[in-house]
């Protein structure tokens, strides 16, 4: 009776590192997964970077000279403008409901004023 113990612990041992590898196994999969998904946004990110450094100036200069100075004035101080986009085509038909979103949205992000001195 003894003996037969043993085999019942033995193969339930087994059993257990058979389950303990088959676990190890999923997770080793999941994670190659999730790196061959991470190289392949990172490759998308650096794809997407160079095609924005690619892109040629659409907007005259004295457009660009006059919104970096009228930000300046908004912002209070000087700062370097690395981005200008249009919104909307001018193609868009504009509604009251798009516009009135669209002012809440300019409105919630309020340039922070330097204090005047006295």
């Amino acid at each position: 009776m003894h003996g037969h113990i043993s085999s019942e612990m033995a193969a339930l041992s087994w059993a257990g590192i058979g389950i303990v590898f088959a676990v190890l196994a999923v997770i080793a999969g999941a994670v190659a997964l999730l790196k061959k998904l991470d190289d392949r946004w990172q490759q998308a990110e650096a794809r997407t970077a160079a095609a924005a450094t690619d892109r040629t100036q659409d907007i005259d200069d004295t457009t660009l000279v006059l919104i970096a100075a009228a930000a300046a004035v908004a912002v209070g101080g000087r700062f370097r403008v690395r981005r200008i986009r249009r919104l909307l085509s001018p193609r868009t038909k504009r509604t009251p409901w798009s516009a009135q979103g669209r002012l809440i949205l300019m409105g919630s992000h309020q340039p922070r004023r330097k204090r005047e001195l006295r």
